[in-house]
């Protein structure tokens, strides 16, 4: 099999979930299924980025097309052309990593559709119009295969687009095995860079959208900063699509009392790095997101060992087992009864990073390239029926 991976959101500067994914798939995926041959296909109009996946594994080549980013997506999905088959040539199937594949003529085509966020919450997905949801109902129906992380997106998809869910597999994300946690030295100074402190905080790591419930955690944290000395940071910006979303936080955290104020950190996007320093020194993390079509943060959370408290809603149940405390979302005496408890109750935390600990390891990058490549292969009888 020759499969190409739609592989730009990989090299976004300032990746999401998506770019996170799709750098992690392009790693394992070639090394899953050595038999087959692997093409990560980006743009690169400059000419610097070539050669961004060499070195991954011997079965894993590159294709770069040259046509400039800033016309390519709208030129290509009105037009059909310029089509990915010119750069990357013949293949059996193509892995569209972020819910639309680029224009193409081939078959065997699986879509990855990570939430269906921009219909359940379609005021925070402006980027989302008429045209672009035609494509994603035509795609969907006609895909060689659909993968989602959830069983939860599954049925989102199934209830919202009328898909069938025999043709939609569940592959759950992974983390990254063997977490080391950032020196003292290092979390000393990020805690120092961020104007942190010494104090205990909670840590929320995402991008700054409407779902992710921040006004609601803000105000939550406010309540128990009344009568605790500890800290929120948020670590994350606002996401291209939707940059507004900031303005409603930026009013949460200037509604709290002016002693709590300062104790809100926003510390913007954060490097690799700079997120294992804060996931190292944090007390838990702080995650009661409206809707997840998975929850990355909460299984990086597992990993580092810290205690996380998420919604129980959407996937974040199915994600986070009876590893985190669960609570409404829409309830903020909820979220700050829950903040207060791993403040204050040490077994508590202890009790819950074990349970997180015990429970990432069931989620693996290996496991989800091996059932990807199973789809690929099968979407790939599919196209030539």
């Amino acid at each position: 099999m020759r499969a190409a991976i739609d592989a730009r959101s990989a090299l976004d500067a300032r990746r999401t979930g998506i770019g996170h994914y799709t750098g992690r798939i392009l790693r394992h995926l070639p090394l899953a299924d050595p038999a087959s041959e692997y093409v990560a296909w980006h743009l690169d109009p400059k000419g610097v980025r070539r050669g961004a996946f060499t070195g991954i594994a011997p079965n894993l080549t590159e294709a770069v097309g040259r046509f400039p980013n800033r016309w390519f997506e709208p030129v290509s999905s009105r037009l059909g052309v310029p089509r990915i088959d010119r750069t990357v040539g013949r293949f059996d199937t193509l892995l569209a990593t972020n819910f639309l594949p680029p224009a193409t003529r081939g078959g065997g085509v699986v879509l990855v559709v990570h939430d269906l966020a921009f219909d359940v919450f379609p005021e925070t997905a402006p980027q989302v119009d008429a045209r672009w949801r035609r494509r994603f109902q035509g795609w969907v129906s006609r895909a060689a295969g659909v993968i989602v992380p959830s069983a939860s997106t599954r049925n989102d998809l199934v209830e919202r687009f009328q898909v069938d869910p025999v043709r939609v597999d569940v592959v759950p994300h992974g983390t990254e095995a063997g977490f080391r946690p950032a020196p003292a030295p290092v979390v000393d100074d990020v805690r120092r860079r961020y104007g942190i402190g010494e104090r205990p905080y909670a840590l929320f790591v995402g991008g700054l959208e409407t779902r992710k419930n921040l006004e609601a955690l803000v105000r939550a944290f406010g309540v128990v900063a009344a009568s605790h000395d500890v800290g929120l940071v948020l670590a994350g910006g606002p996401v291209r699509w939707f940059p507004e979303a900031a303005d409603g936080l930026d009013a949460a955290i200037a509604g709290l009392a002016p002693s709590v104020r300062p104790r809100v950190v926003r510390a913007g996007y954060v490097s690799d790095e700079e997120k294992v320093a804060l996931l190292t020194g944090a007390t838990a993390l702080a995650y009661p997101s409206l809707y997840e079509g998975f929850g990355f943060p909460v299984l990086e959370a597992f990993a580092s060992g810290l205690p996380v408290l998420t919604s129980n809603a959407s996937s974040l149940p199915e994600v986070a087992g009876d590893a985190a405390l669960l609570v409404d979302p829409h309830d903020e005496a909820a979220i700050a009864g829950g903040l207060r408890s791993l403040f204050d109750d040490a077994p508590l935390r202890e009790r819950l990073a074990a349970a997180g600990r015990a429970r990432v390891v069931a989620f693996t990058w290996e496991a989800c390239a091996a059932r990807t490549a199973e789809v690929l292969h099968r979407a790939r009888a599919v196209a030539r029926e």
